[in-house]
């Protein structure tokens, strides 16, 4: 009887979890549309130009000229593949556990699918630098007393704290003019999946010292502090995690940790004995690999300058499929925690692949401090915080918004025409300062902006190039 009540329990969960609700009512399906609610928001997403911006954003290499590796773009599909093979196999747990129903099949796979694809959609140019630079353009902004005027507490500490996650919440809920103020309307689900910080900038930001995976970062600005309240309260999330979104921050962590080590062995970055010697430092237990690394090297011995290339490649596609394994049983293990949200570990360091990932992120470093990528990841700093201090001052200035012939209302028209038609009709939420609305303006156009552009744009206004 206890089993049943169970089944019954996590059946009415997950359709709470799933719930096909968005902010507009859609209109009504086509009678031949045999799609799920998610294989409709993906289909409204793919085809966006915020979408076919990634691939001119930064996933590790800036401006890299190469066409191997990989961007923002190639990233989030890798991401979106392997999170929705990993909903498949959860999927197949909760069918054999009778926790959700065949009407509800392919659909956790679907959600982890577009969530995949949109969980870096408004990062800003040259990655977590360019994030750097946001911040730390408005640290030093508001060290002058006076540019704090009219901003509330959390209003600051949105931009002090500038997260290109909270951004990508921001650009699916109110950037992307679609037909209406609605941008994508996407499903609640969608848009709860991508939140892994559920918390303000007041409540959240603990670092290192968080004591739940979820209290590191925040989630939302305070521009949409009521879209976040209403997805949490109609998905009954009680502001904490919605459960797929431990799923995606694996595949999120899976996909980018062996696949860096990749890009930089193309690029002559890394080395074998490195890679060796790190692996064999870090595994515990996974201790096998280890022979399966030696064996790659034999067998590729005579490829000369692309061996490294295949060996790394090769272990890529086995440490992949070892990782995503693990996280699968990491989930089933802790699927209660899991379910109330109060399981306070990213699941691919809670799993038997921690190890794996551990020798990964240690790379990464090596990767992260190459002098090219560093270079040109300082030039973006400059170009970021370049633009920043050109467009944030006239906003304060009564001409930002006029038709007058001056310098602040000329800044205003090079904003993008759709961030200003959305800023000008429908900003009208009375909860935030008038101020703020104008900064964040700002913001949406330099963090939307692709690589190439923001360099091109920061050299031109600063008269290096016309």
């Amino acid at each position: 009887m206890a089993e049943i009540e169970k089944q019954i329990k996590e059946q009415e969960r997950w359709s709470e979890l799933l719930l096909d609700q968005t902010f507009r009512e859609k209109s009504p399906r086509q009678t031949f549309d045999g799609r799920n609610p998610f294989e409709g928001d993906y289909g409204r997403l793919i085809s966006s130009s915020p979408i076919r911006r990634l691939q001119d954003k930064t996933q590790v290499f800036p401006l890299e000229q190469s066409d191997f590796i990989r961007t923002r773009l190639t990233h989030s599909l890798e991401v979106s593949y392997i999170a929705s093979s990993i909903g498949l196999s959860i999927e197949k747990f909760l069918l054999e556990q009778k926790y959700i129903t065949e009407i509800y099949k392919g659909h956790i796979s679907s959600l982890l699918r577009v969530s995949g694809l949109i969980h870096d959609l408004d990062n800003p140019p040259f990655g977590h630098f360019g994030e750097e630079a946001i911040r730390s353009y408005f640290v030093d902004f508001f060290n002058e007393e006076e540019n704090k005027k009219g901003l509330g507490n959390q209003e600051i500490q949105d931009l002090t704290n500038f997260d290109g996650n909270v951004q990508t919440f921001r650009i699916l809920r109110k950037l992307h003019f679609f037909k209406d103020e609605y941008s994508f309307n996407l499903t609640y689900p969608s848009l709860a999946c991508i939140i892994k910080y559920p918390h303000s900038s007041i409540n959240g930001n603990e670092g290192k010292l968080a004591k739940h995976v979820a209290l590191k970062k925040f989630g939302y600005f305070a521009s949409e502090n009521k879209d976040y309240e209403e997805i949490s309260q109609v998905l009954k999330l009680q502001n904490k995690r919605h459960p797929v979104t431990y799923l995606l921050e694996a595949a999120d962590d899976i996909a980018f940790s062996a696949a860096d080590i990749e890009d930089g062995a193309k690029l002559g970055l890394i080395d074998f004995e490195i890679i060796k010697a790190t692996f064999n430092k870090n595994l515990k237990q996974n201790k096998d690999l280890l022979e399966e690394l030696d064996k790659l090297y034999n067998q590729f011995q005579s490829f000369n300058n692309e061996k490294l290339f295949l060996i790394v490649q090769n272990f890529r596609v086995l440490t992949q499929g070892r990782m995503i394994g693990a996280v699968i049983e990491c989930f089933k293990k802790n699927y209660d925690t899991i379910m109330d949200g109060s399981f306070p570990y990213e699941l691919i360091l809670a799993s038997t692949a921690s190890d794996i990932r551990k020798a990964y992120k240690e790379l990464q470093l090596i990767i992260f401090d190459n002098k090219k990528i560093m270079k040109t990841e300082i030039a973006g700093w400059e170009a970021l915080y370049g633009l920043l201090d050109i467009f944030i001052p006239a906003t304060k200035s009564d001409n930002f918004q006029t038709k007058g012939n001056n310098k602040e209302s000329r800044l205003y028209k090079l904003i993008s025409s759709s961030f200003r038609f959305i800023y000008e009709n429908y900003n009208k939420d009375e909860n935030v300062s008038k101020q703020y609305k104008k900064y964040q303006l700002v913001v949406d156009y330099i963090a939307g902006m692709t690589d190439s552009y923001a360099l091109d744009l920061y050299q031109k206004l600063k008269g290096i190039k016309l």
